[in-house]
């Protein structure tokens, strides 16, 4: 709908010379007069009416986003793309990059390569990137369809020489993974992987798959390929590359030799040996890139991969040269330091172009747009055609002057567009707009503009504008309302929930419920008995080995502890396990009881019972300005539901940073104010309160609510003035430290207590907390997640809310793994300082932090900079952390004290020192101090140049890689948050009974005794064993890698019921390929032990030709039931009783195999007989 807004430009006289230009030869022509949405809406109308592709260039990053957003609300996203730029980090030695401006550059790649009709908006900085030639590229695109004649060989050779890389399992865009004659591949750009089934050389099915499950959803007949690296080289680029990189070095290593400091570019000769070694085995490797001018003597700019008839589009020409010629000195600069230091090549000095060599005489015809009317050495403008847009006034919620203007407007003829982001909303305007006898209609289909009328519609766009010369006048929502929903479309990856990470590695420790802590050495197929099985092989204290048949895999569990911490190994028959195991029985056994206890003194005690929602909140809750994610709406339900209740509420909300917790408890305090109650957030620092304080003020505008401050930055006056408002009743709502639990505090009827991280108070300040908790609703906060089987644990005996997903389409954090330089924090910072940013720089050794300070302000003179630890003085670090929050300093220097706490929005770049040394969750919640705002945030891993690293580094290292990419790494960091999240809700002397026995187990035995003292006593099922001469395993070749083989045991061994065995023979299928033998052999066992579990039978086995079924003395069977199934199995089956009733069943079968589904049917047949006589069965 907005499309045909856009379109209502189109009749503005002015504009047919430039239409006239565009159809003739005419190279640039410039259009003034308009700005922020009314020239985006001129750009679209443009583009609409000439239908031709076009390259959009903004001066940067933050407006690029704004044209981009307001152009998403004209076109389909398949027709629009954002291009962000490329960092160009030559000189370092990049480990690893996260691939999100990747990903969106090659989505631009890929739709310029299949020759749709697309608009791009990029910034300048992107637009002077020397590229490598388009060809290379769109050579490299192919597609794959069913039924295709296609070898596997030649395709894996296509995919690599396209940058997929091989793996086991695929985890992320551009891998790639076989598995016999199926495939794997995750293409860039796409929502999801890519299953291909081969019969012989021909493709036989296309399918998607799931992640996190790696299950097939959907068939597809074709799939396109598009190379997942920006820059493709084939093997006469990279052969060239190899020549003159060779050439280049025996230079370098003459010129040093005749160098005063021989050892000058010693390190660059190190770095490019090896790359050099990468490129002569067509390995890609992060930063390839900067080895472009070697693999192509003829580099590129972005326009040359567009089409001739493309329009090239410049917003505010003057503004896109400032911005070029910075760009080109802040490169210039950094380069000729680097080449003087013997970091780069010569010919990696100049990456980028200049903005004449780009846009002074481009192949396509030019549009430039600004506010007002200018001359340009780069560009002869044939044409200079004046617009004119006014801007609207911001009425933010004055309904009368709103309503005065929109008449105005309409008695002038005017046709008034409003844009709203819901139905409501327009509903909400137009009853407005009606009581001043002013018609407004909301519209769903294609709406007709005619004057005197005002038109609502679902939209957005940045801001409103009016336009006299067509008598048109349109309202953003922001423009009448005090806060509006903010669009955030910029993709980044998808959040991953934090789930089960049991993968076993070889190394692991692991916890066996009988044996104690051991180390995993690996995946063992044994024969034993003339049959062959796989055994987990354990090493305990001693080195004494233990085999654990797979049948046993559910006894053992990976040991879950504090990263970095290795557990003590016990010794195998000793009995320090089982002591220590009854220690942590007897601890959880009382927790159990004491956490019921609680939970029933609390549910007995009388509370306040609030009202429904006051008609103040739903619009209170609409003035959010950001769109809530389904957990957030969930959490908030459950939160007002019990506070609705007679009982006091107690119930704890976790969630991670920035999942907008804190709006949810707002939102409680605000439901309990409306029904004339108080409420008190309780935060653990002062700046904190501060800004909790500034926020809500800032949110709470416009609503009858006065809200207080309570910490020592107040003064004595200031403090008695907000103790005195408490106490009458005029402070509704009060924010404050640990100052708000002294004695002097008096509420008049305090309703809801909000607590922010109760585990940063002291024990005195929680002993006062739980005072005030007897006959109050409070509701806790916390950062760290919890395991979701503590949660399921923890149901009915503690009330929590966990908000799991994270905000969708956060603008992705760039985050890089490389070695520290001088010159990289430079240009890092600098950049950050430029856009009007502020950085955090983590240096964790307080020994060092003052040297480190100095360093820093030789490094960047001028930056002015603080200081941040744990060891200064409290008064001296809420000064400091106030001032940085106030933007009084341009740079934090600090220790993980950042760690948790402040919401800075302004910082967006995140240097880490020394990286390898911290915890892969410790670097989670650092990485999510940035990235909080309308910008690109970056975050730099840094570890120490030449550093000779430890295994345990460099794992570490490897880790974080993958931690860049959402990959295991990720995965890991959000458990170990998971075990800090545990420990802080049961407390630190449970956290230690939970290091004793590894996390999971702790988590089992804690269910165990909260179930039993509820009366829910689980009966402990004791497995059927089943000893038949039958190879059950998962055979390597079928699935090669140990922990896929091992992850499938564990599934096979947490089967439950009948149906999930099916469901465990599709998912091999469809992952694996047809099922040997002795995979069906394995599931096969698997189903008998299920159905033996559920007829009482407690072994299977055989013995000289017979096969015997064992029951417990639990087992009975009427005489009918026996006769109908010896009947069935005339002369071969006898049933014996005594003790234990026995059937015997003789047999002739040859194989294993058919000996199981003997065993099955005989099972299957009395189970059948039990239901008919008893349908409970």
């Amino acid at each position: 709908m907005l499309k045909k807004l856009a379109l209502e430009l189109l009749s503005i006289p002015q504009l047919a010379p430039l239409f006239e230009g565009l159809e003739g030869t005419t190279r640039a022509q410039l259009l003034y007069g308009l700005d922020d949405s009314a020239r985006n809406l001129m750009m679209a109308a443009v583009r609409l009416r000439t239908g031709r592709p076009v390259l959009l260039v903004a001066h940067d990053s933050l407006q690029a986003i704004k044209i981009y957003e307001d152009l998403l609300a004209i076109f389909k996203e398949e027709e629009v793309f954002y291009f962000p730029s490329r960092d160009l980090l030559y000189g370092y030695t990049l480990l690893s990059a996260s691939g999100d401006a990747a990903a969106q550059r090659i989505a631009v790649l890929k739709a310029l390569a299949a020759g749709k009709n697309i608009v791009v908006v990029a910034t300048i900085s992107a637009l002077l990137t020397k590229m490598a030639p388009f060809a290379p590229w769109q050579s490299a695109c192919f597609s794959i369809s069913t039924g295709q004649q296609l070898p596997l060989d030649a395709l894996l050779l296509a995919l690599t020489a396209a940058g997929y890389e091989r793996v086991e399992i695929v985890d992320v865009q551009g891998q790639i993974s076989l598995r016999g004659g199926i495939l794997d591949i995750f293409p860039v750009g796409e929502h999801y992987p890519y299953r291909l089934e081969f019969f012989g050389d021909v493709v036989d099915s296309i399918r998607c798959f799931d992640l996190s499950s790696q299950r097939s959803h959907q068939i597809v007949s074709v799939l396109e390929i598009t190379p997942s690296r920006e820059m493709i080289v084939g093997n006469a680029e990279r052969a060239e590359a190899v020549i003159a990189l060779q050439a280049e070095m025996s230079l370098i290593a003459e010129q040093a030799g005749k160098r005063v400091n021989p050892e000058s570019g010693g390190r660059l000769r190190e770095i490019v040996a090896e790359h050099l070694e990468l490129i002569r085995e067509g390995v890609y490797f992060p930063g390839i890139e900067q080895y472009l001018p070697y693999f192509y003597s003829k580099a590129v700019s972005l326009p040359d991969y567009f089409p001739k008839e493309t329009l090239l589009f410049v917003d505010d020409p003057p503004r896109c040269q400032q911005a070029a010629e910075q760009l080109l000195s802040q490169l210039g600069e950094m380069q000729s330091t680097l080449l003087a230091q013997g970091d780069i090549l010569p010919q990696q000095a100049e990456p980028a172009w200049t903005y004449g060599e780009v846009l002074a005489s481009p192949v396509q015809q030019l549009v430039a747009f600004s506010l007002f009317i200018h001359s340009s050495i780069y560009h002869s403008y044939r044409r200079n055609i004046s617009l004119s847009a006014k801007p609207v006034p911001r009425f933010l919620g004055q309904w009368d002057l709103f309503a005065e203007e929109v008449g105005h407007w309409r008695r002038q003829g005017y046709r008034t567009v409003i844009l709203t982001s819901s139905r409501e909303r327009s509903t909400g305007i137009a009853d407005v707009l009606a009581d001043k006898n002013i018609p407004a209609h909301y519209t769903l289909s294609e709406p007709e503009f005619l004057p005197r009328t005002v038109t609502l519609l679902h939209g957005t766009l940045e801001a409103g504008f009016v336009i006299p010369a067509v008598k048109l006048a349109v309202l953003a929502e922001q423009d009448i309302l005090p806060q509006r929903k903010k669009r955030r479309r910029i993709k980044g990856k998808e959040g991953l929930l934090v789930g089960d990470y049991q993968e076993l590695q070889i190394g692991d420790y692991v916890v066996h419920e009988q044996h104690g802590i051991g180390q995993y050495l690996g995946l063992r197929t044994l024969a034993v008995g003339g049959t062959q099985r796989d055994y987990l092989h354990i090493q305990y204290a001693g080195n004494d080995k233990l085999y654990i048949p797979i049948e046993q895999i559910d006894l053992v569990r990976k040991y879950i502890g504090v990263e970095g911490k290795k557990p003590k190994l016990h010794a195998l028959g000793g009995g320090e396990w089982s002591r220590a195991k009854a220690r942590v029985q007897a601890s959880v056994q009382e927790l159990a009881k004491e956490l019921l206890a609680l939970y029933a003194a609390r549910e007995s005690e009388p509370g306040y019972q609030f009202s429904p929602d006051h008609p103040w909140q739903k619009d209170f809750e609409a003035a959010f300005p950001y769109e809530e994610t389904p957990d957030q709406l969930q959490t908030i339900k459950e939160v007002k539901e019990a506070m609705e209740k007679m009982q006091p509420m107690d119930r704890l909300l976790c969630g991670d940073v920035g999942y907008g917790k804190t709006e949810v408890a707002l939102r409680a305090a605000f439901k309990a104010v409306m029904d004339g109650m108080q409420a008190a957030f309780l935060v653990p620092t002062t700046v904190l309160a501060q800004q909790h304080y500034r926020n809500f003020i800032e949110r709470l505008a416009g609503f009858p609510v006065t809200v207080g401050v309570l910490s020592r930055f107040q003064s004595a006056a200031e403090q008695k003035a907000t103790l005195c408002g408490l106490r009458e009743g005029q402070i509704d709502l009060v924010v404050g430290t640990h100052r708000l639990l002294s004695r002097d505090v008096r509420f008049k009827n305090l309703g809801i207590l909000v607590v922010d991280e109760e585990q940063r108070f002291g024990v005195r300040h929680k002993e006062r907390i739980k005072m005030l908790k007897k006959n109050l609703d409070v509701l806790t906060m916390t950062a760290t997640p919890i395991p979701r089987t503590l949660h399921m644990s923890m149901v009915g005996v503690r009330e929590i809310s966990v908000i799991e997903t994270p905000p969708e389409d956060r603008y992705p954090i760039q985050t890089y793994v490389l070695e520290y330089a001088d010159t990289l924090i430079r240009e890092a910072i600098g950049r950050e300082l430029s856009r009007g940013g502020q950085v955090y720089f983590v240096h964790n050794r307080v020994q060092s932090i003052d040297r480190w300070a100095v360093r820093l302000k030789e490094l960047l003179p001028g930056v002015r900079l603080a200081v941040a630890h744990g060891q200064m003085a409290e008064d001296r670090l809420e000064e400091v952390m106030l001032g940085f929050l106030h933007g009084e300093y341009d740079v934090l220097l600090s220790t993980t004290i950042i760690e948790a706490g402040l919401d800075i929005p302004n910082v967006n770049t995140i240097i880490i020192h020394d990286a390898d040394k911290f915890g892969l969750a410790q670097l989670y919640q650092l990485r999510g101090r940035v990235g909080r705002s309308n910008r690109i945030a970056y975050c730099y891993l840094t570890y120490q140049k030449d550093k000779v690293l430890t295994e345990v580094a460099e794992k570490r290292l490897q880790a974080i890689k993958e931690f860049t990419e959402l990959g295991s790494g990720f995965k890991i960091a959000l458990r170990d948050l998971e075990i800090r999240g545990a420990g802080n809700i049961l407390g630190p002397e449970q956290h230690g009974f939970m290091m004793t026995v590894g996390f999971d187990l702790y988590v089992k035995l804690l269910d165990e005794a909260i179930r039993t003292y509820q009366g829910e006593a689980r009966v402990k099922k004791v497995p059927a064993r089943v000893e038949v001469q039958a190879d059950a395993y998962l055979p390597a070749s079928y699935i090669a890698d140990a922990r896929q083989k091992v992850a499938f045991y564990q599934k096979v061994a947490a089967l439950e019921e009948i149906q999930e065995i099916d469901e465990a023979r599709e998912e091999l299928s469809d992952r694996y390929g047809p099922l040997p033998p002795a995979a069906q052999n394995l599931l096969n066992v698997a189903h008998i032990r299920l159905l033996a579990e559920q007829m009482h039978v407690s072994v299977v086995s055989e013995e000289k030709g017979e096969l015997q079924i064992r029951f417990t003395a639990q087992a009975s069977f009427a005489a009918n039931e026996l006769r109908i199934i010896s009947q069935k199995y005339a002369g071969r089956l006898i049933a014996s009783t005594g003790k234990q009733f026995l059937l015997s069943l003789r047999h002739n079968s040859k194989s294993g195999a058919e000996r199981l589904l003997l065993i099955l049917a005989v099972l299957n047949d009395l189970k059948k007989l039990a239901r008919n006589q008893n349908p409970q069965v």
